[in-house]
């Protein structure tokens, strides 16, 4: 079975956060989207990754991961700001400036793909920066023409070809986006820096030690689960597909509608204390966060303090009010216990909390399920927990 290009771009996501796990606090937070007026693959200063289909379909498979390590090394290595800030950047074409950034970081990545530049090419030393790699482009030199047409020559080249891609680019986001860059530069960091590839599930779960605005960790959460979805793991749909399937008895492979694969979403947020004030808000900026995902999402929204007050079928705030059984007080564990006693069967359930809550013990939903707390010092229980700011900056 061959599977669709977006399919075989998330496995290939998976199976660099296997090899290189130092990487997936960035690969976490990459999207994709098919665009086939691009002759190739480019990412953005936002890690979102454009493809052509048909360049993706002539990949191997393991071309297809190392272009894929090529384009988030783009991002790591923050050639958008640096192209947008180099002098030479109205003298000199871009596609010698991409050349440039290419042998920056092909040197790092083994077994790339057919037309891959190294500094060998070039007759140049490994191992220096754009910059001085694009000084030395500026000379005459023995070496491949780095004529801009020649991509012309064949169909569908096997590597990016100018693949940086500038056109959303907001200077009034260069602040933001580089004080971003340089914590997911240090999350890698620290995560290479520990070791042992065999322990990365639980160091990735520890990448607490900062916290994220809600928005970013929630897309990410949801961009992992597709990604899980798609890798095949055990996937469990609402409706019947309306396309033909694979099913063996442990796996059910994705089920695709309108193009997008269909996943069933729990968010249990609390409604207690200070986080009551901001929730619809929320609720908003969820919304259209999920519009532009790659998945058809099945949303209940479970408002919780001491008990489920009221169950919301996606964002649109009409109510299913529940008889609360208990008095004040906040208990996230009965979100999670009204899932199992109503057998609702999510594939994610996200509870977003001030911390302040038991858990129950023994633990429930446990492989289905994360929390979102600003604040991790007070977190106790037994889910994966990421650090966030809730309230809007």
């Amino acid at each position: 079975m061959e599977y669709p290009p977006l399919s075989r771009l998330l496995l290939a996501a998976q199976n660099i956060k296997k090899e290189y796990f130092y990487y997936s606090p960035a690969v976490n937070r990459v999207r994709f989207k098919p665009d086939n007026n691009i002759n190739t693959m480019s990412i953005n200063n936002s890690l979102e990754i454009f493809f052509n289909e048909a360049f993706v379909k002539q990949l191997t498979d393991e071309e297809l991961s190392n272009v894929f390590l090529h384009e988030i090394m783009h991002y790591l290595n923050d050639h958008h700001t640096r192209y947008m800030n180099n002098n030479l950047k109205d003298l000199l074409p871009f596609y010698i400036h991409n050349i440039a950034m290419d042998l920056e970081i092909n040197e790092f990545i083994d077994d790339l793909p057919e037309g891959a530049y190294k500094a060998e090419n070039f007759n140049l030393s490994e191992r220096r920066s754009y910059e001085e790699y694009l000084q030395l482009l500026k000379m005459p030199m023995n070496g491949p023409n780095i004529d801009d047409n020649d991509n012309e020559n064949q169909t569908i080249p096997k590597m990016p070809m100018n693949d940086l891609n500038i056109d959303d680019y907001d200077v009034t986001q260069i602040a933001a986006n580089q004080d971003m860059l340089e914590k997911l530069k240090e999350e890698c960091e620290e995560l290479k820096n520990t070791g042992n590839s065999s322990e990365s599930g639980d160091k990735n779960r520890k990448i607490n030690k900062r916290k994220y605005h809600w928005k970013q960790v929630f897309q990410s959460v949801l961009s992992t689960k597709l990604t899980e979805i798609v890798a095949g793991f055990k996937y469990r749909t609402f409706e019947k597909a309306n396309r033909r399937y694979v099913h063996t008895p442990d796996i059910i492979l994705p089920v695709y509608i309108d193009r997008k694969i269909k996943i069933s979403l729990v968010i249990i947020m609390d409604v207690s204390g200070s986080m009551y004030e901001i929730t619809e808000k929320m609720y908003g900026i969820m919304k259209g966060m999920i519009n532009i995902q790659d998945m058809e999402i099945d949303i209940t929204i479970l408002e919780t303090d001491a008990a489920v007050l009221n169950v919301i079928r996606g964002f649109d705030l009409n109510r299913e009010s529940i008889d609360s059984k208990y008095g004040g007080g906040t208990d996230m564990g009965e979100g999670l216990r009204y899932i199992k006693e109503k057998k609702i069967n999510p594939d994610l359930i996200v509870v977003m909390t001030d911390s302040f809550t038991p858990w129950p013990d023994p633990p429930i939903l446990s492989d289905k399920t994360v929390v979102l707390t600003d604040n991790p010092e007070h977190y106790h229980g037994p889910y994966p927990m990421y650090p966030v700011i809730f309230d809007e900056p």
